[in-house]
């Protein structure tokens, strides 16, 4: 029969580990949460009528809508179906173009722009590396 000292030894033990394993999972799990990229389409920010809440809105970039200005970026975002202007201060990655899938992240505003500070790009991930003598900057950088 062990000893009252094992006992509570071995309680003790357990329980530590079970608070560093409880630990590690409550680290695990918020990275997880922080990294994932949720967004909204067009159809869904305009259903739930977020108005002034931080959103991630999601779609494809309008063929003909794009607009450059002195300190901005307008253009129209669409999932098929709904159709949502994009206000753009953040400035806009190199890959951006038109009928490109984008992720811009701020809010909607009242006059029914979304007004953004932040464009992520979608692309194929294709990497095609430069050819023998060939530098990255005059590589094609568009992937074909």
């Amino acid at each position: 029969m062990p000893a009252k000292a094992d006992v509570k030894r071995r309680g003790r033990v357990i329980f530590a580990l079970a608070v560093i394993a409880a630990g590690l999972g409550w680290v695990a799990f918020k990275g997880l949460t922080n990294n994932l990229v949720y967004y909204v389409t067009p159809t869904e920010l305009l259903t739930k009528g977020t108005v002034g809440e931080r959103v991630r809105l999601g779609g494809l970039v309008d063929p003909g809508s794009v607009l450059h200005s002195a300190r901005t970026v307008r253009f129209v975002v669409t999932d098929g179906t709904t159709r949502m202007t994009v206000v753009d201060t953040g400035g806009v990655p190199s890959l951006f173009r038109e009928g490109q899938g984008v992720v811009v992240e701020g809010m909607y505003g009242a006059d029914g722009a979304f007004h953004a500070d932040t464009v992520l790009v979608k692309h194929n991930g294709v990497y095609r590396p430069p050819a023998p003598g060939e530098t990255p900057h005059s590589a094609d950088v568009q992937g074909g």
